[in-house]
């Protein structure tokens, strides 16, 4: 009898762990398919209008994103599973806070804090002399990061917008905007626009319709052309320095280099050396910027780690998420 009982148990044995086995493989399956997380929220620093891009898993059932204040906005953009795009609420505290996802009974809280900006352009200079055209008007202020379009008095009564993208970022507190053509000569009032639709007047400043030998685009070189696609973080192009034409180019660090891109819905790109240090690419010391979607081009200068890889053959790594990489160029005055 004993010898029967260890025979069946024998024999059911392969049949229970096999089942046991399937059922935890099962259960590691559901665990994967249910994970919900918040791994990025670009950029840190925002204001009410402003667009904030989240990455992370699981986001596709997203219903709510509840900004600090405890203020939930529903209207969401999704891009994916892995991530997706909310308009900045008015309204935040100060102090700023976390972002939390809401998807039906699951919430995901972002690993970092918001802080909140509060552009303040206060003034701008030269104000002794008159500003020709192609000549750049400096303004200092607070939080001027969030600044995207500056307005000019043009003759006849006309308006002349200049893009962000033509701004030259020093740092938070100071932009460079050349004044463009067609402007009215005499005493005028620049306005700025934030990236909410808020609008700044700077103090009159002195404009001249004469053309002044500089350039707001300098002397530019083309060291890189291409088709290469970012669309998630996993694309990071490599690109080596016998993969550039430096032959007529001579760099140094603070030497510009502008990105030309396509970008249809907005995108993040990030800038890296060939060794992963961190040029400043925002103004802010950070290399990983958010470009609204049209704009289409980044421009920034090197620092001595990216010239020391372009010299040593390392080149530059770009990353992101969004955008297609067409041509760089090195700005030489």
């Amino acid at each position: 009898m004993k010898k029967l009982l260890i025979c069946l148990l024998s024999a059911c044995l392969p049949f229970v762990s096999g089942t046991v086995l399937t059922a935890c493989d099962n259960n590691e399956e559901t665990e994967s398919d249910n994970v919900f997380e918040v791994k990025s929220v670009f950029p840190e620093k925002v204001i009410e209008g402003q667009k904030v891009t989240i990455t992370g898993i699981g986001l596709e059932n997203v219903g709510a994103v509840v900004f600090p204040g405890n203020i939930t906005v529903n209207d969401i953009t999704r891009v994916g599973s892995d991530y997706l795009t909310v308009i900045t609420p008015g309204g935040l505290p100060a102090d700023g806070g976390v972002i939390t996802v809401k998807a039906g009974e699951q919430s995901a809280v972002s690993p970092q804090s918001l802080s909140v900006g509060k552009p303040d352009p206060q003034r701008a200079a030269p104000l002794d002399k008159e500003i020709k055209i192609n000549e750049c008007v400096e303004v200092y202020g607070n939080d001027l990061e969030f600044i995207e379009k500056a307005y000019f008095p043009g003759k006849e009564g006309n308006v002349i917008s200049v893009d962000a993208t033509e701004f030259r970022r020093k740092a938070t507190a100071s932009l460079l905007i050349y004044t463009p053509m067609g402007i009215k000569a005499g005493p005028a009032k620049i306005v700025l626009e934030d990236c909410s639709g808020k609008k700044y007047t700077l103090p009159e400043v002195i404009l001249s319709e004469e053309i002044s030998g500089g350039s707001s685009s300098s002397n530019a070189t083309v060291i890189w052309e291409g088709n290469n696609v970012v669309n998630t973080w996993d694309d990071w192009q490599y690109l080596k320095t016998d993969q550039f034409k430096l032959e007529n180019v001579t760099l140094a660090a603070g030497t510009r280099i502008r990105l030309t891109f396509d970008n249809p819905n907005g995108a993040s790109v990030c800038v890296c050396d060939g060794n992963w240090g961190a040029p400043d690419v925002d103004g802010n010391g950070k290399n990983t910027v958010w470009v609204e979607s049209g704009t289409t081009t980044l421009e920034f200068g090197m620092s001595q780690g990216m010239v020391d890889t372009f010299n040593s053959g390392t080149g530059i790594i770009i990353g992101g998420t969004g955008f297609t990489l067409k041509k760089i160029e090195i700005m030489q005055d």
